[in-house]
């Protein structure tokens, strides 16, 4: 039974991702949808979602055509504080002129332990009157770095 609950998750995060057009907007930025996203779906060892208590969202934006990708916390974090044990994660992809975008965000000063080497936090907060972030990021420090590497950072 275990393990049918494994994949019955794997299944309801890729129909999820399909509904949503994530294998079209990837193709458009130039990301594999099967390699950084199925492979590590399919491959995980994961029980239940990772990404339960997150919302699949896209933005479609004139600015960074043809959009962003977000994986928000389904909560509004602003009223919940995120603590230094377990700090929200907030995802998003987009590509603003020839470079792809995996930004890994954490409402946490701390660098996880599994980042990249060499890499610096940089800090985002929600402008007044956003509209083009998920309702439940806005009004928090957020600390992130580029990611390069294009896979959901919860499936890894």
């Amino acid at each position: 039974m275990g393990s049918q609950a494994g994949e019955a998750w794997k299944a309801e995060l890729e129909k999820v991702w399909r509904d949503l057009g994530v294998p079209h907007f990837l193709a458009e930025i130039g990301v594999d949808f099967e390699e950084k996203f199925l492979t590590p779906l399919r491959e995980s060892r994961a029980l239940t979602n990772p990404y339960a208590g997150h919302s699949w969202q896209f933005f479609p934006l004139e600015r960074l055509l043809p959009g962003v990708l977000h994986a928000a916390p389904l909560q509004s974090v602003a009223k919940s504080k995120g603590t230094e044990t377990e700090p929200a994660l907030w995802e998003e992809w987009f590509i603003e002129g020839t470079e792809n975008h995996h930004h890994a965000m954490r409402n946490s000063l701390k660098l996880p332990a599994d980042a990249p080497e060499n890499v610096e936090l940089l800090h985002w907060r929600s402008p007044e009157n956003d509209v083009e972030h998920p309702e439940t990021v806005m009004d928090v420090d957020w600390h992130y770095f580029n990611d390069a590497d294009q896979r959901p950072y919860l499936l890894r």
